[in-house]
């Protein structure tokens, strides 16, 4: 099977937003191509001349896509390009490759993920631990833990005291929060994703860790698919789509509701905060580079 390889150009300090946006509607395993990584690591006390020859001189993120996917996806990309400054061409090229060898890199590179109450394992590997632990295959599409953006979710699902409540996970992509709500103590679970893709990859997610009976998961808009109240909702997006979301995230809660959002950057982070500060007050506000992540509970 052949894919799309999406490569972008960009600068050194804008490659971890653009490999946002990439992964946003590529695949998971984005790579980042940075020319100062070979100059600036300490640890590396020799550099073959040839290294050079993988680097361009502005620093390259790329991301892979199915083939009838790339319009859309190129479409996505340079819309949300528009809105950044300072992050270089922003060319954006695309090749053919072959995705049987480039999904069994990525499958090598995807390793269990221990966090302090979870560990986070590929379908296909196993892991000895006292932990609980959630299975999962992305369908080397969506989300496996490892961007900042989910383990902010993940550490705040740790801290909210899950026992009994009922979840919203928007926005769901491989279920990750919602699933791994249920193993930490929650009674039931609503994932919602506008993505088809998205949902029968939770879906699967949900059967391989007997999870599927607890929870529900649902195809298309938020205010269309779901109704009822949440005692928690997750939502990792960004930080346009959030404030889209509000009077959708609005509706689904009751006042003690708890609320984690994220996929925010920093520099969006105020107007995502004065948006909901009409609903919700903000508990605590996270940050790992630039991504900003808020824990906030309804009035």
């Amino acid at each position: 099977m052949e894919f799309s390889e999406i490569a972008v150009y960009t600068t050194s300090g804008m490659s971890e937003v653009v490999a946002y946006f990439v992964q946003e509607v590529c695949m998971d395993g984005v790579s980042i191509y940075d020319k100062n990584d070979l100059y600036n690591n300490a640890s590396w006390d020799y550099k073959d001349d040839i290294a050079d020859s993988r680097y361009a001189d502005e620093v390259i993120v790329k991301g892979y896509c199915n083939l009838e996917d790339t319009p859309r996806v190129l479409d996505f990309l340079r819309a949300r390009f528009a809105t950044l400054s300072d992050a270089g061409s922003l060319k954006i090229t695309v090749n053919t490759v072959d995705g049987n060898a480039w999904v069994d890199t990525w499958k090598q590179t995807f390793r269990p993920i221990e966090t302090d109450k979870l560990v986070i394992c590929p379908e296909w590997q196993s892991v000895t631990t006292d932990k609980k632990v959630l299975l999962l295959d992305t369908g080397i599409a969506f989300g496996t833990g490892q961007h900042e953006t989910t383990s902010m979710c993940i550490d705040y699902a740790e801290q909210i005291d899950l026992d009994g409540c009922s979840v919203l996970d928007v926005g769901c992509g491989s279920g990750i929060l919602g699933l791994g709500s249920l193993l930490l103590g929650a009674k039931r679970a609503v994932l919602v994703d506008v993505d088809r893709q998205a949902t029968e990859i939770a879906a699967h997610n949900a059967q391989i860790n007997g999870l599927s009976e607890r929870c529900n998961i649902v195809t298309g808009d938020l205010t269309q698919q779901v109704s009822g109240k949440f005692d928690v909702v997750f939502a990792n997006l960004t930080a346009d789509i959030l404030q889209l979301l509000h009077g959708e995230i609005s509706s689904v809660v009751h006042s003690g509701t708890t609320v984690v959002l994220s996929g925010i950057l920093d520099v969006k982070l105020q107007q995502v905060t004065q948006l909901y500060g009409d609903v919700f007050d903000v508990l605590h506000t996270s940050a790992k580079g630039e991504w900003r992540a808020m824990l906030l509970r309804a009035r």
